[in-house]
């Protein structure tokens, strides 16, 4: 049986990169682990029930009930499978945008993604923006999970989210 899932497909990490760059700005700078995360939830929107989210921040998981219709079929692997999988792509998809100058090379080369000098494509960026706006719950849990929550540490995204080691993080 043949399928396709767009998550490791670099052509559409690369664009979902571009829909992150603007929740990026709420939260610069971003590690490239933490955007490796945030694009986990953006590719697989209706796990994101599963986070460990701070007091307050719990009725973001009705977010995953708004997304249960893009649930496959068939079974998926384990999320931290998915992210490992996801990984060729994601830094793929980071490395060309860098290279167009629409990711800051400066940036990426000390472990940060911050937006570049370039813009993308009028025509690109409008259909991310698009998309955003139809998305807009989505985009908001993934502002707040950019902005509200460090990466490391006890209560950072990789301990909430379950997808990265956090055991041995420096903080």
């Amino acid at each position: 049986m043949l399928t396709f899932q767009p998550a490791f497909d670099p052509f559409h990490a690369i664009f979902r990169l571009l829909r992150l760059l603007p929740v990026f700005l709420s939260c610069e700078p971003v590690e490239r682990e933490k955007a490796r995360i945030l694009d986990f939830y953006l590719a697989f929107p209706f796990l994101v029930g599963a986070i460990g989210f701070k007091r307050g921040h719990s009725g973001f998981r009705k977010v995953a009930k708004n997304y249960d219709h893009l649930r496959p079929y068939g079974g998926i692997p384990d999320d931290r499978e998915l992210l490992l999988r996801m990984a060729p792509a994601q830094n793929m998809a980071a490395e060309t945008l860098v290279s167009r100058g629409i990711v800051n090379p400066d940036a990426y080369a000390r472990g940060y993604i911050l937006p570049g000098d370039v813009v993308p494509p009028e025509d690109l960026a409008l259909r991310t923006e698009q998309l955003n706006i139809e998305q807009d719950d989505l985009i908001a849990l993934l502002r707040t999970l950019c902005a509200d929550y460090p990466l490391l540490g006890a209560d950072g995204l990789k301990q909430r989210t379950g997808l990265l080691e956090h055991r041995y993080d420096a903080v």
